[in-house]
């Protein structure tokens, strides 16, 4: 994360540098702005084992420091729940019968520092995109689980933790006439810098099973507007 911002800082202040020579990068093109999305967050790898698709909402306040390139403030929430299938497959061992009924949503709150990169092409402006920052998470879980014909109930717990992440991906603005409106697409790759997991379920027998690592792709849409 400190080498995150510092890299972000660094490329700021160069860029300032900059807008201060021709009228390429120049501060009347500097504008503040808004946007707002949201779609589904799509679990992979070893996350994908214990939950199922989400759903993922995303505001960032971007700052355009120089012609295609903008800083921005991002806060986001995503919400999953753990597929009872699949949990049921990893919690069973051989030679016995096992279900689960668990409630166990998942929420994950990013606060994040991030960068996009765009390009114009023909009437719109593709871009990269990359943040770091701190993912507040909060896992809710209660429910039963049955072994050989035995119901043991979960106690209610509530778990909240915080774990660095970034995210990278690619997206599109498509304007929408010259009032500063724009259709904002894109789609990220999420992942935590660590494998930190939050025991879901303990069984009588076997490991217990946690959260494991957050991986997930967020494919979202939604509009924005750049201030004059």
């Amino acid at each position: 994360m400190k080498t995150t911002f510092l890299l972000l800082v660094t490329v700021m202040l160069a860029a300032d540098a900059l807008g201060q020579h021709g009228n390429v990068i120049g501060r009347d093109e500097r504008k503040f702005g808004i946007s707002v999305k949201a779609g589904p967050a799509i679990p992979q790898g070893e996350f994908a084992d214990l939950f199922s698709t989400g759903f993922t909402g995303f505001v960032e306040v971007p700052y355009n420091i120089a012609k295609g390139f903008s800083v921005y403030l991002g806060v986001g929430l995503s919400r999953f729940r753990a597929d009872n299938d699949k949990l049921a497959n990893e919690l069973k061992q051989e030679g016995q019968t096992l279900t689960t009924n668990v409630d166990a949503p998942y929420w994950v709150l990013p606060v994040v520092l991030g960068l996009n990169v765009s390009y114009r092409y023909a009437n719109i402006w593709p871009y990269f995109t990359f943040s770091g920052g701190a993912y507040i998470q909060r896992l809710e879980t209660s429910g039963s689980f049955t072994t050989n014909g035995t119901v043991t109930s979960l106690e209610p717990k509530t778990q909240t933790w915080t774990q660095s992440a970034y995210a990278v991906g690619l997206g599109a603005f498509i304007p929408l006439g010259d009032e500063g409106w724009a259709i904002d697409l894109n789609a990220k790759f999420n992942s935590v810098l660590d494998d930190e997991g939050i025991v879901i379920v303990t069984p009588p027998s076997g490991d217990s099973e946690t959260t494991r690592a957050i991986r997930y792709v967020s494919i979202m849409a939604g509009l924005s507007y750049t201030f004059r």
